[in-house]
C-alpha cells in the first residue's frame, strides 16, 4: 500500500503549532475486580495475587471455579417458583504470557488435586474388588448361557437357573465403577463425556490453554463440525446421553461442569468470527469474562501467602467436597426474603438494558444469562464459607450484584475481541505509539524504514505493507504527517522511504 499526499490531521486545532488533537488509540480502560465483595475468598485472592504478582481477577476467576467443581452439582438455587439455577461457572480470564496463569490456577486448585488423591486411594480397594467381581460374575453367567443352550432337558433347567443368579447379581453390582475424578484437562469432549458419566455426570475443568474452544469448533472428530450439545446441556443441568458404537448408550439423567480457563487473549481473537455458531448456539452467552489488567509489580521478594489464609482456602474447598460430593441428589438452596427482594428489584432494572436502546442490546444474549450466573455466584460463595447453608442472603446477594458493572464491562471487551475485534486492530498503532514515545528524541521525524526496522517481527507487522498500513492509519488519526518527499529530479538510486513528521504531544508526554 503506497502512501497519499494528504494527512490526516484533522479536529480541534492545538494552540501555537499547525496540529489538531489526534483520536486516541488507547484501549478503554476496564474496572478493577472487586475483590473485596468476595467475603471471604477475598483473602485467599488478595494474598495469593500479592505473592504470584498476577492480576486479581486471575485468581478470583480460577478460585471460583475450583469452588463451582467442589459443589458437584448437588446443589441447586430455587430463584422463584419456576425458576433453578445450577451452581456451574463458566469463567475465561484472558492474560498475556508473563501473567502467571497457570500458578494462579494451581494455587486455586491445589485442594481439589490433594483431595482427588485421597479419594482416589480411599476408593481403590472397594473399586477393584467390585470390578473384579463384575467381570467373574459375567464370565458366570456367559458360560451358564451357553451350558443352557446346549444341555439337555434335564440339565437346562440348573444352568438357566445359574444364569439367572448371575444376572440378578449383576443388577445389584450395577455399572463397573471408577475411580473418583474432581478434574479433567485438555481431553476431547467424547471423553469429557465419558468421564462425566463415569463421575455421576459432573466433573471439573481449570486450565491455562485454549484447547477447548479448538475441540469444540471440531478440530479433533465430529467430521470437523463444531459440537457444543454437551458444554451446552452441562451448563444447565440437564440430561445428557452418550450414543457409543457397539456397546448401550450411556445416559446421565442431570449433568454438571464446571469450567476455568485462564489463557492468552489471542486463544479468543476472532473466536466468533470464525466459529459464528458458538454464538449463535449460545455457548459464549454462557461464559464470564475477565481481560485482565496487568500488573506493575515484578519484584523478587514478594510476599508469601500466610499459611494461616492458605490453610482457610484449603479447608473450605475440603469441606465443601466431603459435604457434598458423594450426596446421591442434588438440595435446593433458597433466598431469604430480603435477598429476594433486592435480587428482583435489580432484575427488573436491568431487563430494559437488554431491549432494542439499551446499553446492553448489542450483548443482550449474553446479558440474558448475567442475573441467574449472579445467582450461582451467590450461592458458590455462600457454600464455600458454610457447604450446609442452604439460604442465600441479603448482604451476599447485594455483594454479587455489585460484580455485575465489572462484568459487564469486560464481557463487552472480551465480545469485540472476539468479534469485532475493535481494540485488536489498534493495538499495532499502538505499539508504533510506544516506539516513537521511547526514542532518544521522541519528536523527531523518522521513516517508514526506521519503524519497520524496530517493530519488524512483531506479529501484526509481517511485511513492509503492513507497516504501510499502520502508519497509514496512524497519519488518519493525526499522530504523524507524512513529509513532502525531497526533489529527486535528475537522481538516480532507489527511492527514499516515506519520512514522517510526529505530533508534539508525543514529545510533551515523553518528557
Amino acid at each position: 500500500m503506497g502512501f497519499g499526499d494528504d494527512s490526516g490531521i484533522s479536529g480541534t486545532r492545538i494552540a501555537d503549532t499547525d496540529w489538531d488533537e489526534p483520536v486516541p488509540v488507547d484501549a478503554p480502560a476496564l474496572p478493577r475486580f472487586p475483590t473485596e465483595r468476595l467475603g471471604l475468598l477475598s483473602k485467599f485472592v488478595t494474598a495469593n495475587a500479592a505473592s504470584l504478582q498476577t492480576p486479581e481477577d486471575l485468581v478470583a476467576f480460577a478460585s471460583l471455579a475450583s469452588i463451582s467443581t467442589a459443589t458437584g452439582g448437588r446443589v441447586r438455587v430455587q430463584v422463584k417458583a419456576d425458576w433453578y439455577e445450577s451452581t456451574a461457572l463458566y469463567l475465561v480470564a484472558l492474560a498475556d504470557s508473563s501473567e502467571k496463569k497457570t500458578p494462579a490456577l494451581n494455587a486455586a486448585a491445589a485442594p481439589l488435586r490433594e483431595i482427588e488423591d485421597e479419594l482416589i486411594e480411599q476408593h481403590r480397594p472397594r473399586v477393584e474388588a467390585t470390578a473384579q467381581e463384575i467381570r467373574i460374575t459375567t464370565a458366570r453367567m456367559s458360560k451358564a448361557e451357553q451350558a443352557a443352550a446346549g444341555a439337555a432337558a434335564e440339565k437346562r433347567e440348573e444352568a438357566e437357573a445359574d444364569a439367572e443368579a448371575a444376572r440378578l447379581r449383576l443388577t445389584e453390582l450395577g455399572d463397573t465403577p471408577h475411580l473418583p475424578r474432581l478434574l479433567v484437562r485438555d481431553i476431547t469432549l467424547e471423553a469429557v463425556g465419558k468421564v462425566m458419566y463415569e463421575q455421576g455426570g459432573r466433573i471439573g475443568s481449570l486450565a491455562s490453554e485454549g484447547g477447548l474452544f479448538k475441540v469444540a469448533a471440531g478440530l479433533y472428530g465430529n467430521n470437523g463440525k463444531a459440537n457444543t450439545d454437551l458444554l451446552l446441556e452441562a451448563y444447565s443441568g440437564g440430561p445428557y446421553t452418550i450414543d457409543r458404537t457397539g456397546r448401550a448408550s450411556a445416559r446421565m439423567s442431570s449433568t454438571f461442569l464446571a469450567l476455568g480457563l485462564v489463557v492468552q487473549p489471542g486463544i479468543v481473537a476472532g473466536l466468533e468470527k470464525q466459529n459464528p455458531e458458538f454464538r449463535q448456539s449460545g455457548l459464549l452467552g454462557r461464559f464470564l469474562y475477565a481481560r485482565s489488567n496487568p500488573t506493575d509489580e515484578d519484584t523478587f521478594d514478594s510476599p508469601a501467602v500466610p499459611l494461616v489464609i492458605a490453610e482457610e482456602y484449603r479447608t473450605c474447598i475440603r469441606n465443601l467436597v466431603t459435604q457434598l460430593w458423594d450426596r446421591p441428589l442434588a438440595e435446593t438452596m433458597t433466598l431469604t426474603t430480603g435477598a429476594r427482594q433486592a435480587f428482583a428489584e435489580y432484575y427488573n432494572a436491568f431487563a430494559k438494558r437488554r431491549k432494542p436502546g439499551g446499553d446492553l442490546h448489542d450483548i443482550a444474549d449474553w446479558a440474558g444469562k448475567l442475573r441467574g450466573q449472579l445467582v450461582r455466584i451467590a450461592a458458590c460463595l455462600t457454600l464455600y464459607e458454610d457447604p450446609r447453608a442452604r439460604e442465600i442472603s441479603l448482604e451476599r446477594m447485594n455483594d454479587v450484584l455489585a460484580l455485575a458493572p465489572y462484568l459487564i464491562a469486560h464481557a463487552r471487551a472480551v465480545f469485540d475481541l472476539m468479534g469485532r475485534n475493535r481494540e485488536g486492530k489498534l493495538k499495532p498503532l499502538r505499539d508504533v505509539l510506544a516506539w516513537l514515545s521511547t526514542r532518544p528524541e521522541p519528536g523527531s521525524d523518522f521513516s517508514a524504514r526506521d519503524a519497520w526496522q524496530a517493530l519488524k517481527g512483531r506479529e501484526w507487522a509481517e511485511d513492509m505493507d503492513a507497516m504501510s498500513d499502520v502508519l497509514l492509519q496512524l497519519e488518519d488519526h493525526g499522530w504523524i504527517a507524512l513529509l513532502p518527499p525531497p526533489d529527486r529530479q535528475g537522481r538516480r538510486g532507489r527511492k527514499p522511504s516515506p519520512k514522517f513528521q510526529v505530533h508534539p504531544r508525543l514529545s510533551a508526554s515523553a518528557t
